[in-house]
């Protein structure tokens, strides 16, 4: 007994069905691993020698060299607030919730230390007690 082979031809294919699931893996990964920054004022950083490493989610005070000042309690993106007026009412809402809740002054190196001591006074003025100085380290960029 003889077989007939059949003459229709099986067409290449390739399997798409895993595609969505890949790319949602994908998507997923790049949201987990992308690291966001609050703050993208630009300013040159005054250098010190020793770094210490700065708490995630703190509330970060931004000095630019004509002594605007921005605010993020640490959740949000940077805002500009109305001089040391409004710097403090920022502050003071934070020190509200959490006495302990971190902060981080980012002066630029041209900012007066008048300002700087400002600043501090305000934070002192509203119980703040964990308060660090950004700065770039000697062998940075």
């Amino acid at each position: 007994m003889r077989l007939k082979r059949s003459k229709r031809s099986l067409a290449p294919v390739i399997p798409t069905a895993s595609m969505a699931d890949i790319a949602f893996l994908l998507i997923i990964f790049f949201m987990v691993t992308t690291a966001f920054t609050l703050d993208r004022t630009p300013m040159e950083l005054p250098t010190t020698a020793q770094q210490e490493q700065t708490a995630k989610g703190a509330a970060v005070i931004s000095i630019t060299a004509d002594d605007t000042f921005r605010f993020s309690a640490g959740e949000e993106d940077v805002r500009l607030v109305d001089g040391i007026g409004g710097l403090a009412e920022a502050i003071r809402g934070v020190t509200a919730a959490n006495r302990l809740h971190p902060f981080i002054i980012k002066a630029d190196r041209r900012v007066k230390y008048r300002v700087i001591d400002q600043v501090l006074e305000q934070l002192r003025s509203a119980g703040a007690e964990d308060v660090t100085l950004l700065s770039r380290g000697e062998g940075a960029q």
